[in-house]
């Protein structure tokens, strides 16, 4: 019998398939891998039918491994990289990026298809993903490469979707967690504890609830405060969601989601302390807060054989942090702007605070024409206020004692955006289709400066943007047989650009132009020897133009968005998995990306770069294997036992200020992290133990030379140190 992870609520031809495919005849045995159902093109479909590059990952799989961080779970997915800077987990899938915090986001987020986060770069999210318990996911998926027709703007390298669990009108139930675990280097234990439950209030109203809470030990040290474990990590978080069904024709799903990441103290490492072990010398810095909240109602109505959905949602995500920004050029002046303080050496420290209260609206129409298309249309609709204040302090380096502000910097800037779009699969034959879909937006931008000086002086204007843009898909899709998939994939990216907040439009322009990717790309999905083995590869190219950089004024104060030259990301990328034995599971995934400048910088820029040199944070080859066998202990016990290898390649840091700087350009070497993991299982009881980091290997994930983030060329951060716990599950 084939097993379908996921059905939930749809247009009723899909979910009649899934129910066909669930109860109907096979020959297949126990060997047969487990289905997946994605929602990746907005609606439910197999994940080995879906003409997209795409990754999904399954709640059960992370709490398994204890993957609970953002910079843990990404580890699963062909093509993706990771930068973990500040405390903040920025992606690059298929190399499109040029920085943590250039323009605006490259990869989109959505959280049951809401949008997450800011689509303007002010709101200082800078792209970092969320960092979501499992507790409250199905599944996340990843989908690489420009993703602009169907979820719109700051998708021009790929997208992320979690998708949360759906309240269920069967039965009560639920589950309780705990786990303990420690890490090396840390003095305290961590911990988590999740609950859930699931109440059918009436045969059509149900509602659920989850709240989660864990520890993530500190395992550096500062060795000029003696403060140990200052990395130490609180979060928590809780998600109440309830599904109304008034009439069998439609749902209404309503949810909360609050969560809360509150960081101690930075993970950079100094490395000029010698020590070979992690440790700081960060004096008062490196506490960061990030709270995400989201409402969401969601109407599903059913209108014969279409469907219409209503999704309306509110979020709000308030966030600080305070980092050393005493490399900047900034802190040669301190000692000049404040000679009566009697201070010996000064060190600049930088609170930056940053929200985004955002509004959006969808309306989506899912509809057959005749018995050979199948359309999509919709209308979006997005308003956001973003604030980003900066309070500069002149910190005497010897007791931490502020002498003065020289920089108080309020911004807000108000985007709102407008998007038509539309979706047509058009059956040729039972085995061939085509799919075109176009997408039109229109978005605004102003920039208000609420208060804003530099050493008591004011400085810039209120500068604003409007742009324009539309994006295109084309997939053509042969189903070889119902087991075997070939497709071919054009399909275009945009990204807005924006106002800068330092400008005069001679030597700093007021605004930066949009970037644009452009994605070719074919690709094959099957599955062989009955179901027990399956495949997924694409070949790709993609184009970018007007690459959105960051560069830095002539005083070496203000960064500010530019736009230049061109770039192109083209690799290939392989995902086998298979089950050759009763219990066995083989899994596996490379990939080959090659991303690189097309153009020189221009002279006149002040980052440098040369056509040829290599994006950043993207690894030529990276790779994944992992293992898991799971067998009988007794006729009520079932026990497993896996783990994992992960390469990471070498990778190349930003882009340098100038070329006399071009050979300190950051090269992060490449490593290998292996995991490994054990459970057993007992009708309602799980114990799971699990080791991270098993060689305790340092690998880097970001830091150095020219860094936006961590403002010191020696700071680094690295993978976390090995890691080793248990956890143990009760379900009712």
């Amino acid at each position: 019998m084939r097993t379908l992870v996921v059905c939930g609520l749809a247009l009723v031809p899909t979910c009649a398939l899934a129910q066909e495919s669930a109860t109907g005849s096979s020959s297949s045995t126990g060997l047969e891998l487990q289905e997946v159902v994605v929602s990746a093109q907005k609606r439910l479909e197999r994940l080995q039918d879906v003409p997209v590059p795409v990754t999904a990952i399954t709640s059960d799989s992370l709490v398994e491994q204890n993957q609970l961080r953002a910079q843990d779970l990404f580890s699963s997915v062909p093509g993706v990289n990771l930068q973990f800077q500040n405390n903040r987990s920025q992606l690059a899938i298929r190399g499109i990026t040029t920085g943590p915090v250039t323009g605006n986001p490259v990869v989109g987020y959505t959280i049951d298809d809401v949008p997450y986060g800011s689509s303007a770069g002010i709101a200082g999210l800078f792209g970092s993903a969320p960092d979501l318990d499992p507790s409250e996911l199905t599944r996340i998926e990843v989908l690489r490469g420009p993703q602009g027709t169907l979820y719109g703007a700051s998708s021009i390298g790929g997208l992320v979707k979690y998708v949360t669990v759906d309240p269920s009108t069967d039965a009560l139930t639920g589950a309780v967690t705990a786990g303990t675990n420690t890490t090396r280097g840390a003095d305290d234990l961590g911990y988590n504890v999740r609950g859930s439950v699931n109440i059918p209030v009436r045969d059509n109203f149900a509602v659920r609830a989850t709240a989660f809470t864990r520890q993530e030990p500190g395992y550096i040290d500062n060795v000029r405060t003696g403060k140990k474990g200052i990395n130490e990590v609180q979060v928590s978080g809780a998600r109440l969601s309830a599904l109304w069904r008034p009439t069998d024709a439609v749902t209404v799903k309503l949810g909360a989601l609050y969560q809360d990441r509150d960081v101690s103290g930075s993970s950079n490492i100094d490395v000029r302390l010698g020590s070979g072990d992690l440790q700081s010398d960060q004096f008062n810095t490196g506490r960061s807060d990030w709270r995400h909240q989201l409402y969401s109602a969601q109407v599903t109505a059913r209108l014969g054989a279409s469907e219409l959905t209503s999704l309306t949602a509110y979020s709000y995500n308030p966030n600080f942090d305070i980092v050393d920004f005493t490399s900047s050029p900034l802190t040669n002046a301190l000692p000049f702007f404040y000679p009566d303080a009697g201070v010996d050496q000064f060190t600049n420290v930088l609170r930056q605070d940053y929200s985004s209260s955002k509004i959006t609206q969808e309306i989506r129409l899912a509809t057959p024409i005749g018995e050979r298309f199948d359309w999509l249309v919709g209308a979006f609709y997005t308003h956001e206020t973003n604030k980003y204040d900066i309070d500069a302090l002149a910190v005497n380096a010897a007791n931490g004692t502020v002498v003065g502000e020289p920089i108080l910097w309020k911004d807000s800037l108000k985007f709102s955006e407008y998007a038509l779009f539309t979706d047509v699969t058009a059956r040729f034959t039972d085995q061939f289709d085509v799919q075109v879909g176009a997408r039109a937006s229109k978005n605004k931008q102003v920039l208000h400066h609420r208060e804003w000086t530099v050493f008591g002086g004011f400085l810039g204007r209120d500068p604003d943007s409007s742009e324009n843009a539309t994006t295109y898909l084309l997939t053509p899709r042969f189903r070889i047989s119902p087991d075997h998939m070939v497709y071919a994939r054009y399909a275009t990216g945009f990204r807005p650009g924006g106002p800068n907040a330092v400008c005069n439009d001679v030597d700093i322009p007021c605004t930066y132009a949009p970037d644009e990717t452009k994605n070719y790309e074919v690709g094959a999905k099957g599955d062989l020897l009955g179901r027990s083995f399956s495949y997924d590869v694409s070949v790709y190219r993609i184009d970018w133009k007007n690459l959105q950089v960051t560069e830095i004024d002539g005083s070496g104060t203000f960064n500010y968005n530019a736009n230049a030259s061109k770039g192109r990301s083209q690799g290939v990328e392989l995902a086998l998995e298979s089950r050759p034995t009763e219990g066995l599971t083989l899994a596996a995934w490379g990939a080959y990306t090659d991303a690189k400048l097309k153009e020189d910088f221009s002279t006149l820029a002040t980052a440098f770069a040369r056509a040829g040199d290599r994006l950043p944070f993207s690894s030529r080859v990276s790779g994944r294997h992992s293992a898991s066998q799971e067998f009988p202990v007794t006729s009520g016990l079932t026990a497993n036992v896996g783990g994992s290898l992960t390469y990471v390649g070498d990778r190349k840091g930003e882009f340098v200020p100038s070329a006399a700087l071009a050979a300190q350009r950051q090269t992060y070497p490449s490593y290998t992290q292996a995991d490994l993991h054990a459970g057993v299982k007992a009708d309602v009881w799980r114990a799971n133990l699990f080791i991270q980091n098993l060689t305790d290997k340092r690998g880097v994930t970001g830091g150095g030379f020219n860094n936006q983030t961590n403002y010191n060329p020696y700071w680094f951060n690295y993978i976390q140190p090995r890691t080793i716990g248990v956890s143990v599950e009760r379900t009712f």
